[in-house]
């Protein structure tokens, strides 16, 4: 029962982001409210554990103390996905596969959304972390750039979708 209510809702959330993201160049703004990020990650630990990342131990390190979040519920969702995803297919061929999901505030942190817009706060951090043998050298710099991927099979989309939705999200 649970992995049919995991699949339906990931359907209706992947339905509405092919819509909206049939090619990388939609400029529609996202729609940004205050989310309480746990239930999203969970989510998102519950969807790789069901499927990608079966083979893996997701830990969780969370802040317990973080305030609710401006985001846009699904893209963040599927920046999430794509990061387990990446991280699982980084460490699939290891015994000891394990990707940490962590958490945190950051005082003081803040980020410029562009050249010549004025930085602004962002205390939340939120990491995928893999024991994986890191990307290739050639590809490091690349990673978050379309069709560059270190896998055989790769397409090279997941990092630059998520590149994308993240500056999206300002």
């Amino acid at each position: 029962a649970e992995l049919t209510t995991l699949i339906t809702t990931e359907v209706d959330r992947i339905a509405a982001l092919i819509d909206r993201m049939q090619d990388f160049t939609d400029t529609r703004p996202l729609q940004l409210a205050p989310e309480n990020i746990y239930p999203l990650l969970d989510h998102a630990r519950r969807v790789a554990l069901a499927g990608f990342g079966r083979h893996v131990v997701i830990e969780e390190r969370f802040d317990p103390s973080l305030p609710p979040v401006q985001i846009d519920r699904d893209a963040t969702l599927q920046v999430v996905l794509n990061l387990l995803k990446n991280a699982s297919e980084a460490v699939r061929d290891q015994a000891d596969a394990r990707i940490t999901l962590a958490t945190a505030y950051r005082h003081g942190m803040a980020i410029a959304p562009g050249p010549g817009k004025p930085r602004r706060p962002l205390p939340i951090e939120i990491c995928v972390i893999d024991n994986g043998p890191g990307p290739p050298a050639d590809i490091a710099e690349h990673l978050f750039d379309p069709f560059i991927s270190g896998k055989p099979e790769g397409q090279g989309l997941g990092l630059a979708l998520v590149d994308k939705l993240v500056r999206d999200m300002g």
